[in-house]
């Protein structure tokens, strides 16, 4: 793939997000989220999803302003309402809150409703811990899998992400996992890329293996674990959507970025945990340590990794540039054009 300068894509996602009247506030949030993708080698989730965004935006069903508001605020408990605004934005606010909250009580869950796709649960998880939480995240998506036993698709991919503090010489420990085989955004970035997809991951409209992106994405995606990966996605939908109020189950239809007749509605759950209420951070750095040497210890050197360890190595690599898919650079190219712009990405030879 492509290498490109971390500079331009910051360039260019401010000037495209500046262009729909999105705040500059808003705008560093997106981009860091963007860059945390990015450099963890995570494409589908970074600059390749700003022309999406303006489309949404364009369309009326996506509000660029940052209007979000507590509805919520007991003890140890807040709610959000992101009024359709940008799912990055309002999901750093909850995190900010959460923070805030966990170090007065030990313990905070915020909610979020109506909001947006918020990019990749990992990078708040990896923020929370890096204040030194411990924390458990969940968003809910369109509809991507039907439950075992059924034929309709009624639950989404919904993320689901744990984390946990690293050390003065380790970097926090992030899993950050679809509830099914693959992340959506894995099938659409074949289909754009005009790839073939493992027959593992998904199903057709008449519930037949394919490994055609395009097929996959008319039918359903195979959830992790058979039953267990339903019941992970369930349970995702309830915190992430029935609990903070959003749309969920059957009402899930609209939970898709990419459909210009309506608003997403996503909702995203956090729970944050204290570490330093348990101990002192010498003791957790030092426990912290001792996990790692005991897990990567259970093999040959360098063959044992801890969850999102591979996306760390990668991003203390690519401080400069990036590798991104060519359809991305062209898209993007293709969005700031027709916003008048004249700044474009350019591969580094």
């Amino acid at each position: 793939m492509p290498l490109v300068k971390i500079s331009d894509i910051d360039e260019i996602t401010k000037e495209i997000l500046g262009a729909c009247k999105v705040s500059d506030s808003s705008i560093d949030v997106i981009i860091d989220t963007i860059n945390y993708a990015n450099r963890c080698d995570i494409p589908t989730h970074g600059v390749g999803r700003v022309p999406l965004y303006v489309k949404k935006i364009q369309s009326g069903f996506f509000n660029p302003e940052d209007e979000m508001e507590t509805i919520v605020d007991a003890g140890a408990i807040s709610i959000i309402d992101a009024k359709h605004g940008f799912g990055q934005v309002a999901a750093k606010h909850a995190v900010d809150i959460a923070v805030e909250k966990a170090k007065k009580y030990g313990i905070s869950a915020v909610g979020v409703r109506n909001s947006n796709n918020f990019g990749t649960a990992g990078y708040f998880g990896y923020i929370a811990a890096k204040e030194g939480m411990a924390s458990l995240i969940f968003a809910n998506a369109s509809p991507a899998i039907a439950p075992t036993g059924g034929t309709k698709t009624i639950l989404g991919t919904n993320p689901l992400c744990f984390a946990f503090p690293g050390s003065e010489s380790n970097d926090p420990i992030v899993l950050d996992m679809a509830t099914t085989v693959v992340a959506r955004g894995k099938v659409r970035l074949a289909a754009k890329n005009g790839d073939k997809i493992p027959l593992d991951w998904a199903m057709d409209a008449e519930g037949k293996p394919t490994d055609d992106p395009n097929e996959a994405l008319k039918g359903s995606l195979l959830p992790i674990g058979g039953y267990k990966g339903y019941g992970l996605s369930l349970f995702v939908d309830i915190f992430a959507g029935l609990l903070a109020g959003s749309n969920y189950a059957g009402d899930t239809t609209v939970q898709q970025l990419s459909k210009m007749d309506t608003y997403s509605n996503n909702g995203h759950f956090f729970i944050l945990i204290d570490t330093n209420a348990f101990m002192s951070s010498e003791e957790l750095y030092n426990k912290v340590d001792n996990l790692y040497k005991s897990v990567k210890g259970c093999g040959l050197e360098g063959a044992v990794m801890l969850p999102g360890e591979p996306g760390f190595v990668k991003m203390h690599e690519q401080t400069e540039c990036v590798t991104i898919p060519q359809k991305q650079i062209d898209d993007v190219n293709e969005t700031a054009a027709q916003l008048g712009l004249s700044f474009r990405l350019k591969a580094e030879e």
